[in-house]
């Protein structure tokens, strides 16, 4: 699995970044098709106080999983996104496993 961050004009603490790369992990656990984490940190408004903007995608082959939070602070903002993703993940997963409404075949009895 491919894990991107971008903060093109902002620090972010490398601890947190590790422990926000132990969290993107535990995502790829519970859906074995994540095959890469694109996470961007940017600032959207300097006069506001809320303007700490996390965005992640997720690939699942084909598929995109997206989340994007506002907050004061980085870290908030990313533990939101984590957390709407973890539950897209599992809705994903139930998904995968429910039975198709319809069964069709081309077997005649």
């Amino acid at each position: 699995m491919t894990i991107e961050i971008h903060s093109p004009y902002q620090k972010v603490d490398e601890k947190f970044l590790l422990e926000l790369e132990k969290e993107i992990m535990h995502l790829s656990n519970l859906n074995k098709n994540i095959s890469r984490a694109e996470i961007n940190f940017r600032i959207d408004d300097p006069a506001s106080l809320e303007n700490k903007i996390c965005e992640i995608r997720l690939t699942i082959y084909s598929d995109n999983l997206f989340s994007r939070r506002v907050s004061s602070s980085f870290e908030e903002a990313a533990r939101e996104v984590i957390g709407d993703l973890h539950s897209k993940v599992v809705n994903q997963a139930l998904l995968k496993n429910e039975l198709p409404d319809e069964l069709t075949t081309s077997i005649e009895i």
